[in-house]
């Protein structure tokens, strides 16, 4: 039998429940060597709204794919129904998985901020590595690895999320909570000047 550490789900598939690891830094204690490059290049680039995507396809069972074709279709879909974590609790995506026949690629970068898509920045692994340095690279490496899969989007966001627009967003909020707490209002839409 395998001791896992660290995040784990339960899989509701046809010969019974099956624990694997949830995290990347569990499927990746699994792997040989060459196997374990693949996945850190594959995740390294996958945007992190598809993180807990490309997890479950490197932590499902081998057998699972012909021996409960129905249930790897339906999570691959983004139907964990009746996926739990570690404590029992139901694991839900945060996002559908792509549809890789709408031709459009999903993208590497974020487009967040106040007010809203003001921010843009990287939305995947290797783009936030590229940002990061020293401590902090450190501390989002071992977060990352860490984290339940289902988990990643919301690393990714605060982490990828450059300080410096993150103090300006806190200000720009803070002052339109104080022009509210004063009974100031702005307009819905700037006026627009008449020739």
């Amino acid at each position: 039998m395998t001791v896992m550490t660290g995040p784990v789900w339960s899989l509701p598939l046809a010969w019974g429940r099956v624990e694997v690891p949830a995290s990347i830094g569990g499927v990746r204690a699994r792997l040989d060597e060459g196997r374990a490059a693949a996945f850190d290049a594959e995740i390294a680039r996958t945007p992190a709204v598809d993180l807990v995507y490309a997890v479950l396809a490197w932590t499902l069972p081998a057998r699972a794919a012909t021996e409960d074709p129905a249930t790897v279709a339906r999570l691959k879909a983004g139907d964990f129904t009746g996926v739990r974590d570690g404590d029992g609790d139901p694991v839900t995506p945060t996002h559908p998985p792509h549809d890789a026949t709408s031709g459009t690629p999903r993208s590497s970068v974020f487009r967040t901020g106040f007010p809203v898509g003001s921010v843009t920045h990287p939305a995947t692994i290797e783009g936030i590595r590229a940002v990061l340095d020293g401590e902090r690279l450190a501390a989002f490496e071992t977060e990352t690895a860490q984290a339940p899969a289902q988990d990643l989007v919301y690393v990714a966001l605060r982490w990828g999320y450059p300080p410096e627009a993150r103090a300006e967003d806190d200000r720009a909020i803070e002052q339109v909570k104080a022009e509210l707490a004063a009974g100031i209002t702005r307009p819905a839409h700037p006026p627009v000047e008449e020739a």
